[in-house]
């Protein structure tokens, strides 16, 4: 008798049991967001669309970054946050360049501006309205903080009770260095690919959206070679790096490349000026075996490759360098695509010369390819007559 009264109990749990795991399941398999409910940030997007381009403008770049920011991350929801946000002192373009190399997953990170002793109320306001999801591998940090100068912005970060993380360094070859090991710690290791550039703004900036898309690293050098702190992070890849370098011979001589030559396999990117070599980029392809034998053997393949219709370009006036930066993070949750580069009332002969020649002609409705152009800036950076020869230029050519 007691063995039976001990029975039915147990088979009572079961019973209760096995029906909470069915009716957890059954939620668990039917249950669905309505994205349809969901709330406006109340932050309006400034927006200028033509047929084929559309402008985010800003009278500065701290503007500028919060117009990328509200384009790409609606914030609405755990899945369209980003995993922490980037700050950089609005006069640093050095170091705003090298941010770029972490937008890239897994951190998932726009690039704000902030004072050099303070964050503006509009730059909080935005961090407060993407709320980060925070950075798992490191800590659960929502801010990364990039050349702190005195202090005042780590203080006005505890206030917020905003969890960061500060990456500074004495020089931009070192900053270049540090984020190199920082982003290889999510990594295991050091990607084999890397970027050198001049410091000449408006040969680093054609970098910025390829890094953002990739994730590949960044690394200034200068008329005087190679610095130390470069040839440590050149000498911490796992094999020979391939290294491509983003500069004329007046910018980066060829002593310098001869230099880069201990490394690994140094290429450069084509082009005779800034202008040119922004359609180089865009249409260069570097592909071969990159590591391991017949087994697990993988592949490199660096460089946009476009060269027909069908894709997205990055319009940017290389005058104002620290509208760049943020602006490459459209193509790492954007539209994807290379910068060009363009003077504010006008579009260079290379550049309408590489537009014409990736320039949809008419097909079919089912058929059709379609290009796109992201213009950055106000008509103080990029004119509305270069926005309607953008446009022109990259519209179908009906004949």
């Amino acid at each position: 008798m007691h063995i039976e009264r001990r029975l039915k109990h147990t088979r009572r749990w079961f019973w209760v049991i096995t029906t909470f795991i069915i009716v957890l399941a059954m939620l668990l398999l039917f249950y669905y967001r309505d994205y349809y409910k969901a709330e406006p940030n109340g932050i309006p997007v400034p927006i200028d669309q033509s047929l084929a381009a559309k402008r985010l403008p800003g009278k500065d770049a701290i503007k500028v970054a919060i117009a990328v920011s509200q384009n790409i991350y609606p914030a609405t929801f755990a899945d369209n946050k980003p995993g922490a946000v980037i700050l950089v002192p609005k006069d640093d373009w050095m170091a705003a360049v090298l941010a770029t190399e972490i937008i890239h997953f897994p951190i998932n990170a726009p690039i704000l501006y902030i004072d050099n002793n303070n964050i503006p109320r509009e730059t909080l306001d935005e961090i407060k309205r993407l709320d980060p999801e925070g950075l798992f591998l490191d800590g659960n940090i929502k801010v990364i903080l990039l050349t702190e100068p005195d202090g005042s912005i780590e203080r006005q970060l505890k206030e917020e009770k905003l969890k960061f993380r500060v990456l500074s360094a004495e020089t931009p070859e070192k900053l270049a260095s540090l984020l190199d090991d920082y982003k290889a710690m999510f990594h295991v290791d050091h990607d084999d690919e890397v970027i050198i550039m001049p410091k000449d703004p408006t040969y680093a900036v054609i970098a910025t959206s390829w890094v953002a898309h990739m994730g590949h690293s960044l690394f200034y050098v200068g008329d005087d070679g190679l610095s130390a702190s470069l040839r440590n992070s050149l000498a911490k890849r796992p094999q020979d790096a391939f290294i491509y370098v983003l500069g004329d011979e007046k910018t980066i001589p060829p002593e310098v490349t001869e230099e880069l030559a201990v490394y690994g396999h140094v290429q450069r990117i084509p082009g005779g000026d800034p202008f040119e070599m922004s359609t180089g980029f865009a249409a260069y392809l570097d592909f071969g075996p990159n590591f391991g034998w017949w087994i697990r053997r993988t592949t490199r393949q660096f460089g946009w490759a476009v060269g027909e219709a069908g894709h997205n370009f990055t319009f940017i006036n290389p005058d104002f360098p620290l509208y760049v930066p943020p602006a490459a993070a459209l193509s790492h949750k954007g539209k994807h695509g290379p910068i060009l580069l363009v003077n504010q009332d006008t579009v260079t002969a290379s550049v309408s010369r590489y537009l014409r020649s990736v320039q949809p002609t008419f097909l079919s409705s089912q058929e059709q390819l379609f290009n796109h152009g992201w213009i950055i800036g106000d008509n103080n950076a990029i004119s509305s007559s270069v926005q309607a020869e953008v446009d022109r230029l990259l519209q179908v050519k009906l004949r």
